[in-house]
């Protein structure tokens, strides 16, 4: 039996009436040009560019960068985009968002091409509110390089809102060399100011000029308290004429922040001493101590400083010379940390700090010896073996850090190195495995020749590690010590004292006068001062002096409660 479909019962005009008619193709405008395919420009009307800081999209037109257009910013230094191509192969790019236009000149600015080190970088017409400017580098694609550019100055005479130069190394080794002043100056202030670091390398036989970061001008305070962010700080001083090895600390500022106002961020990677241009053989010709610059940090105040790395020859003041009176030192500082070994490390406030951390100890226990034997031969022995000039501050007998303050409401320290002992029995060096003798770590140095001192009192200090030739002092002012008159004068005390270590050489003490500048509990004079804690450790002197020329060891104070130990 088959079955046949059944016939529609519609009529055949009304079924043909909803055909779909064909589909007409595309017009192909661009293949009915005179120019071939392959050679016609892609012009569009616009690129899609944000902005850095709030991520909304900004309406760029490109049509000036036309290479047709005999205006356009592809031949010309100045515009909204600047860009150029060093003779290594990598590619920068400054946009200005907003308000203004760049102008960057290079090192050989009378050839027409910007293919060499940057000179100055030059913004004109921005705005504090509106203009944000970025700075890009790719790095070669064809040659192994660093993927770094180098520029002289940065110069701004109205506000920026935000300047971040990503991969752009403020430097006065440009090529070729130039002779203007190495610096970056916002007299109209700048809100984040962001850039890859800093490389100093100065010459004092012929200049003494410091690398000089102004934000602000003297007559006009700052509206905006601005954020500063730079990766490294590597700051070499010496001397092509000189024939001696250099001992001595450099003093005078050789790069300074000079900032109007409040500081808001300070945050670095590090500050140390700068790559020595003849090899790392030649340490014993540039000692850490003789040749490394001091980085300054002039303002009014600050809120947060923030040292990710170690910190070499760093110092904090209102003036450029911090400690030298009692007006030199900033407002307060809300919050501080040094991630690394802090050593040559100086904070002058005037009032409070909030919290300050120590996480790798203040002063260098580098090459530092608490005692001789009876023949002369340093001891411990355990701190041998470190390269000549590889030393810190406290191995030339300078000091490792001085902090002076009204009040610290939080102290953490931590320890700077180690200490690795075996079993006294010898039975138990080999404890775990034969051949393999058992070490057991501990912390070691966390303070080191080190000064920290407040005219008021310390809520809470906990210290990770012993302290040599050191000194905790509250209700002392370090100003007046500075000038040779009795410094110890207010009432003050340590709420709570935490030391897991011990007390070399070291002191800590609240309202306490030593006798003859010698701690002893039966001979000082014990003012309002009152210390609670505990000290895990022993008081051991061997003969050293502190940071303030006192001997003894252990903790001083009219009220003492805890393990506090003295001799």
């Amino acid at each position: 039996m088959r079955c046949k479909p059944r016939r529609s019962d519609r009529y055949e005009s009304t079924r043909r009436r909803h055909a779909t008619p064909p589909e007409s193709l595309e017009s192909r405008i661009v293949l009915s040009t005179a120019l071939p395919s392959y050679m016609a420009p892609w012009l569009p009307t616009d690129l899609p560019v944000q902005n850095p800081i709030t991520h909304q999209a900004e309406m760029f037109q490109v049509s000036s960068l036309n290479a047709a257009n005999p205006n356009s910013q592809l031949y010309s230094n100045s515009g909204k985009v600047v860009s150029g191509i060093d003779r290594a192969g990598d590619l920068w790019t400054i946009t200005v968002h907003g308000p203004g236009r760049a102008i960057v000149t290079d090192t050989t600015p009378n050839d027409g091409v910007l293919d060499d080190d940057i000179a100055t970088i030059q913004l004109v017409g921005t705005s504090i509110k509106d203009t944000y400017v970025t700075g890009t580098v790719r790095a070669s694609a064809s040659t192994f390089t660093t993927g770094v550019i180098p520029f002289n100055e940065l110069i701004a005479t109205s506000g920026v809102r935000s300047i971040e130069l990503n991969n752009f190394t403020l430097t006065n080794q440009v090529s070729p060399a130039v002779t203007q002043p190495t610096g970056i100056f916002l007299y109209g202030g700048v809100r984040t100011l962001s850039f890859n670091g800093i490389q100093a390398t100065l010459d004092s036989s012929a200049t003494t000029t410091p690398y000089q970061i102004v934000i602000g001008s003297g007559s006009v305070p700052l509206k905006y308290a601005p954020s500063i962010y730079v990766n490294s700080i590597q700051d070499l001083v010496y001397n092509s004429q000189s024939t001696t090895v250099p001992t001595g600390p450099v003093t005078s500022p050789t790069v300074q922040f000079i900032i109007n106002g409040t500081i808001q961020n300070f945050d670095i990677l590090s500050a140390s001493q700068g790559p020595i241009l003849a090899g790392a053989g030649y340490q014993f010709a540039f000692p850490v101590v003789g040749t490394t610059g001091r980085t300054d940090v002039q303002a009014m105040a600050i809120k947060n400083l923030n040292v990710k790395g170690s910190a070499v020859n760093f110092t904090v003041s209102r003036n450029g010379y911090p400690f030298t009176n009692t007006g030199s030192g900033v407002a307060y500082i809300h919050n501080a940390r040094f991630g690394g070994t802090a050593d040559g490390v100086g904070l002058d406030v005037n009032g409070p700090i909030r919290h300050l951390t120590f996480a790798r100890g203040l002063g260098n226990p580098s090459d530092v010896f608490t005692a001789t034997t009876s023949t002369g031969q340093a001891l411990p022995a355990t701190q041998y073996g470190y390269p000549q000039g590889a030393g810190g501050y406290p191995s030339e007998g300078l000091l490792g850090g001085v902090v002076r303050a009204s009040r610290i409401h939080k102290l953490r320290v931590g320890a700077a190195n180690s200490f690795v002992q075996t079993a006294q029995n010898p039975l138990f060096v080999q404890s775990r495995e034969q051949g393999f003798p058992y070490y057991q770590a501990e912390p070691g140095y966390a303070l080191t020749n080190s000064v920290i001192s407040t005219s008021g009192s310390i809520d809470s200090a906990l210290i990770n590690g012993s302290a040599q030739n050191s000194e905790i002092k509250t209700g002392f002012s370090y100003p007046t010590y500075v000038q040779g008159l009795e410094a110890t004068r207010g009432r003050s005390q340590i709420r709570r004292l935490r030391m897991n270590g011990s007390l070399v050489n070291s002191d800590i003490s609240s309202s306490f006068r030593p006798a003859n500048s010698h701690y002893s509990r039966r001979n000082g004079t014990a003012g309002a001062g009152s210390i609670s804690g505990t000290v895990t450790g022993q008081a051991i002197s061997t003969g050293g002096t502190t940071g303030l020329g006192n001997t003894g060891a252990g903790v001083f104070a009219r009220h003492l409660h805890g393990r506090l130990p003295a001799i």
